[in-house]
């Protein structure tokens, strides 16, 4: 029997192993692909915190201080930060690097071993693993599920919550020509309902274009459209899809994320930003949270659920009560219509609200610039003035 199996070998899941092998207990992760990091699901957008908290730095493709946001009605708003607000950076290097210290903490890496079922069985969690030799059986005093917004140890372990899922199609690009620096976004009704759009640049003619909306009929043929007629052409003009990605975003935080023998963490978990989709922080702010709350209950020979309880209050004291004031001004958006919000924009782009953002803007924390903008600019509260309420 292992100390710990963590499925998934994402940022999040490579962290907790990394975390737990470091404090010197025997652990393991499944990983369904032949390889950390592929394929890749995700934008590659962080902010620096991000890094910080890792404790190391990766080569960095783009610095990002500014952003343009294109609305409906022609709405259109420019803003630029006096600092670097984010990072593009290659994510499947990100996965690997943190894999890479797991593994030499000890942690081993099963790659291309899927998870098929888990169960309780003598004082522990069984499970079912699939490889290319065929089913094996791991026995393990705690299974930590990292495997994504439709985790298969959330649903093993009876941890089921109502959630809404975006999905999410993106791809390189190549011939896209951009500001150095910025990042577009892209809101309305047209252009990707109940989220946003971005493109992001990656290299002097290199980019990644993107949107997370509802799931459509026929994905394909809504991305191949947003990509050619959806986005504005000042922004794709010329430029040519070079590769594909896809993805589920979850938003809503499970409660709880435990149970005896199991944590979730990262997007299993439900830690999505509700204003972004981006995951890559609070998925390794959870895994901490996990690996502290899994040492505590190792040493005390107490996995119960009594026990790991404190892994949800760990959540709630430092990336919970971000999440919670996210969803509210998620539903604060999903009220508007596509007048409002180009109204909104145009309301955005006052001076002293310009200077609010570039002064506080933070891609981690969404409430700190929202209390700053609704300083500035009062009279937006009477968009939502229930769901807003909070910042006041």
């Amino acid at each position: 029997m292992i100390d710990a199996l963590v499925v998934g070998a994402g940022p999040s899941g490579c962290r907790v192993a990394w975390k737990l092998a470091e404090a010197g207990y025997s652990v393991a992760i499944a990983e369904e692909h032949e390889q950390v990091g592929d394929p890749c699901q995700c934008a590659g957008l962080v902010t620096p915190r991000t890094l910080d908290y890792l404790g190391y730095r990766l080569p960095v493709l783009q610095e990002m201080r500014g952003a343009r946001l294109w609305g409906p009605h022609d709405s259109y708003l420019e803003f630029e930060a006096l600092e670097t607000k984010a990072l593009v950076i290659d994510r499947p290097a990100l996965d690997r690097s943190i894999a890479a210290r797991a593994e030499k903490a000890g942690a081993e890496i099963w790659t291309g071993t899927r998870y098929t079922r888990g169960w309780r069985d003598n004082g522990g969690m069984v499970a079912e693993l699939r490889d290319k030799s065929g089913m094996q059986q791991v026995q393990t005093r705690l299974l930590i599920g990292a495997d994504g917004p439709a985790s298969r140890v959330a649903r093993d372990a009876g941890l089921h919550n109502r959630r809404e899922v975006m999905a999410a199609f993106g791809g390189d690009v190549s011939g896209y020509a951009t500001r150095d620096g910025y990042v577009d976004l892209f809101v309305g009704s047209e252009l990707a309902p109940r989220f946003f759009g971005w493109a992001i640049p990656t290299g002097s003619d290199t980019g990644r274009l993107g949107v997370a909306t509802t799931l459509p009929h026929r994905p394909r043929k809504f991305f191949r459209s947003y990509f050619h007629e959806g986005a504005p052409s000042k922004v794709l003009n010329g430029a040519k899809l070079t590769a594909r990605i896809s993805g589920l975003i979850p938003f809503g935080l499970r409660e709880p994320a435990f149970t005896d023998h199991v944590l979730l963490i990262g997007d299993a978990a439900g830690l999505a930003k509700p204003t972004s989709g981006g995951g890559i922080y609070t998925g390794l702010v959870s895994a901490d949270a996990a690996a502290e709350t899994a040492i505590a209950a190792f040493e005390a020979g107490d996995l119960s659920v009594a026990y790991l309880a404190e892994y949800q209050q760990k959540l709630r004291n430092r990336i919970a009560g971000e999440l919670q004031l996210g969803a509210r001004l998620r539903r604060a958006f999903l009220a508007l219509d596509d007048a409002q919000l180009a109204e909104i924009i145009r309301m955005l782009g006052d001076p002293a609200v310009l200077e609010a953002i570039q002064r506080v803007g933070d891609l981690d924390y969404t409430s700190r610039a929202a209390f700053a903008v609704l300083k500035a600019q009062p009279k937006l509260v009477k968009f939502a003035p229930l769901l807003l309420k909070p910042f006041v």
